[in-house]
């Protein structure tokens, strides 16, 4: 939401690319020679970070890489996809209702208090309080009838008792570690107290995000001295202060924007992910509540002209997102192409002209604004009415994620996810699970009932596949989604400082970057 939300969450093309990238590093407080042995660095990134919460949904730019400098997550994920310790030194999941964390020790927040898990039993736990979830706009990571309890075996031992099986530990949000009883007595928007490897300096809401290595880090001091995130409205702010040294790399590059950034000198582009964006439809209401009318839209996609405008030609487009990764069926609608006028003539054949589709769009999303345009025109061509409405990222989370009130279709976006199976959560995910239409239920009971199944199943049991293929098929057949492109995302490193990690499903990791 990503997804600002800028919601963006999602594997790469090649899920193994590499893991360890160089940079060249320049100080973060203002122009320098572009591969000096300075100990800061400066990052600029096209964003709209209004708030350090480390509970709502902030977007892959926070929950990727951002919320990854300042907080801990209980693991993280290599280049291959294995779970590697962070936080938890180890976890047991061979009991399906019971997980089992052995706590690191030896942590400190921030303010100097030693973390126990009593800490991380909290952090768990807030991450399922429904109240904790409807005031920050956050996304749980299971459901009330899900969470059973989290209990405090010994200062470094915890025990997660669920329902059914969740896999927590790999939900696309991370859980990120804050202090027991944290919520509600810190400021959590503008203050950070976290465990991670560089501790807030200086935060400018919107504008920029300044931090200091953290002398007492569980995994050593990091060798950056100062690690800054400048923010940008566009990316030719970016490109000009790349080259003048005021920032030394830019980080998320979409297609769309390469050209402008990728020849300055001094630096090298690196693929860290694959972008991708779809549209999330109102299936608790009219007209959009028929499988025929969404069917009969997806002739509305003027899918060349699309991919031109919002990835320079780069996107891959398809109707099944699976297809992008190596786990796929191969199911898609192939017979699919732009054709207004026979999406016209099937509307007319259900008894559905002249029905009304809004487009919802993500204020500072280019791809965004630049789809919504094609697609209106699109289905006006059909003879369906259409308004493009764009929202502040707030207002998105809020009509869509938290309160399922948007009408029509809403733009999404994201990195392509690990495991796999995260996908189908991705494009489902509110838009099969919540609607402020449907008094409480789910729009789409199957799909929702199928989406419990995926989000309950191992993604490394053997009935992962067959269900994975069951999810492809009813994003395919029931047109639950209309996904748009997947294309690669980039970084701008400097030459020169080596260690930035990044797995190649988006996270980034700077704690290791030294010149």
């Amino acid at each position: 939401m990503r997804p600002g939300i800028t919601r963006r969450g999602f594997l790469g093309l090649s899920l193994g690319s590499a893991a360890a990238f160089g940079l060249a590093a320049c100080g973060g407080s203002g122009p320098q020679n572009r591969g000096s042995n300075a100990s800061g660095l400066s990052v600029g990134m096209k964003a709209a970070i209004t708030s350090l919460t480390p509970f709502g949904i902030q977007g892959y730019n926070w929950s990727q890489m951002m919320g990854l400098a300042l907080y801990d997550t209980l693991v993280r994920k290599d280049e291959s996809g294995k779970l590697v310790p962070a936080i938890a030194e180890s976890f047991d999941t061979s009991d399906p209702k019971v997980t089992v964390l052995k706590i690191r020790k030896g942590v400190k927040f921030h303010d100097g208090t030693p973390m126990t898990a009593k800490d991380v039993a909290y952090s768990i736990s807030a991450r399922c309080d429904p109240e904790v979830i409807k005031q920050t706009t956050g996304r749980p990571v299971m459901s009330p009838t899900q969470f059973g309890k989290v209990e405090v075996v010994d200062d470094f031992t915890v025990k997660v008792h669920t329902n059914e099986r969740v896999e927590f530990l790999v939900d696309p949000q991370p859980i990120l570690i804050v202090p027991a009883d944290s919520f509600g007595k810190v400021n959590f928007a503008n203050q950070v107290v976290g465990t991670g490897p560089f501790k807030l300096a200086n935060f400018v809401s919107g504008s920029r995000v300044d931090t200091v290595a953290n002398p007492d880090y569980w995994g050593g001091k990091p060798p950056l001295d100062k690690l800054d995130f400048v923010l940008f409205a566009d990316v030719a702010t970016e490109g000009v202060s790349l080259r003048s040294n005021q920032v030394n790399a830019l980080y998320d590059i979409a297609p769309l924007y390469l050209d402008q950034v990728k020849n300055v000198p001094g630096t090298r582009v690196v693929s860290a992910a694959t972008y991708a964006n779809w549209w999330i439809i109102q299936m608790g209401k009219e007209p959009l509540n028929d499988v025929r009318v969404r069917k009969a839209l997806r002739y509305c996609f003027d899918t060349k002209q699309l991919n031109a405008a919002s990835f320079k030609g780069l996107g891959k487009q398809t109707w099944n997102p699976f297809t992008l990764t190596p786990q796929t069926s191969g199911v898609n609608a192939t017979d699919v192409t732009y054709d207004p006028e026979r999406a016209k003539s099937m509307l007319a054949e259900i008894g559905k002209s002249g029905i009304s589709v809004p487009l919802n769009a993500i204020q500072g999303y280019e791809d965004c604004a630049a789809q919504a345009q094609i697609i209106q025109q699109g289905l006006q061509a059909a003879g369906v009415k259409s308004e493009i409405k764009t929202l502040e990222a707030n207002a998105w989370l809020e009509a869509t994620y938290t309160k399922g009130t948007w009408e029509g279709l809403a733009f999404n976006a994201g990195n392509l996810p690990f495991p796999t199976k995260n996908l189908f959560d991705y494009m489902t995910n509110p838009s099969v699970m919540l609607s402020a239409y449907t008094n409480g239920q789910p729009p789409v009971p199957a799909a929702a009932e199928l989406y419990r199944q995926v989000k309950t199943t191992p993604f490394d049991a053997p009935e992962a596949p067959g269900l994975l293929a069951k999810a492809e098929a009813a994003l395919v057949d029931d047109a639950l989604v209309y996904f748009m492109f997947g294309g690669p995302v980039s970084l701008i490193l400097p030459e020169g400082l080596n260690g930035v990690e990044s797995n190649g499903f988006g996270d980034v990791f700077w704690h290791k970057a030294s010149f």
